[in-house]
């Protein structure tokens, strides 16, 4: 299967369901196919595709109609339209790409052009996906950076204070092993802390039942070091 990815075909002409759902095969995408438009909201939340080849001239709802569903719905809207037409004059291309068309493909369908253009609307999701994530991370981070340079100033006292109460308490006096335990954990939180500054991306790991946790020691190499 390629990328994993899932394509749901929408068109009312059963031949060119077919011969797209056979050149889609070949190249090792799983497909599904819809000849009613009027069903595809229900086709789309049972199989999940990834990308839908949309025809535009349907009788009931057209792929500009469907499409405009799709993309009011929360849950669909981030799915990837590619237009499948033999209208290819400016007021119909126009109208595909203002209601959330990727693209579009013409017909009679050629296969080097259809899989190419799939495989850069493809791209095209990926890399926004990775420019949302580098964004969400950056946020992050610089949240992380505050918490850390807030957090450091009241350890540092802590710490300070430990030290102190140390150098006044004599060997075995009682008190003396709490004192010691605050300036080990006051170290223990500094590196700590230390680490959450470093950390330039995401490594998790298993936590309590199906959870997750960031890997602090894998998430705070830097990788500029690598």
């Amino acid at each position: 299967m390629a990328s994993g990815r899932k394509v749901l075909i929408v068109d009312d002409n059963i031949f060119n369901l077919k011969l797209i759902d056979l050149i889609l095969q070949r190249d090792g995408y799983e497909t599904s196919l819809v000849s009613d438009s009027r069903t595809v909201l229900k086709v789309v939340e049972s199989f999940a595709p990834t990308l839908i080849l949309l025809d535009i001239n349907m009788p009931n709802l057209s792929g500009i109609e469907v499409c405009q569903q799709l993309k009011e719905s929360e849950e669909f809207r981030g799915i990837p339209i590619i237009f499948v037409t033999g209208n290819t004059d400016d007021d119909t291309i126009k109208q595909a790409f203002a209601v959330g068309g990727h693209d579009y493909v013409r017909k009679p369908v050629n296969e080097i052009e259809l899989l190419t253009r799939m495989q850069s609307v493809n791209n095209q999701v990926e890399l926004i996906e990775h420019l949302k994530y580098e964004e969400k991370l950056n946020g992050i981070l610089e949240m992380t950076g505050t918490i850390c340079h807030e957090f450091n100033q009241p350890l540092q006292v802590i710490s300070g204070s430990a030290e102190l109460l140390l150098q006044e308490i004599p060997g075995h006096a009682p008190g003396r092993d709490l004192a010691e335990t605050i300036v080990e954990q006051a170290l223990r939180l500094g590196a700590i802390n230390r680490k959450l500054m470093k950390v330039t991306r995401y490594e998790k790991q298993p936590y309590i039942g199906s959870s997750t946790i960031v890997d602090l020691d894998k998430a705070s190499i830097d990788r500029r070091e690598k």
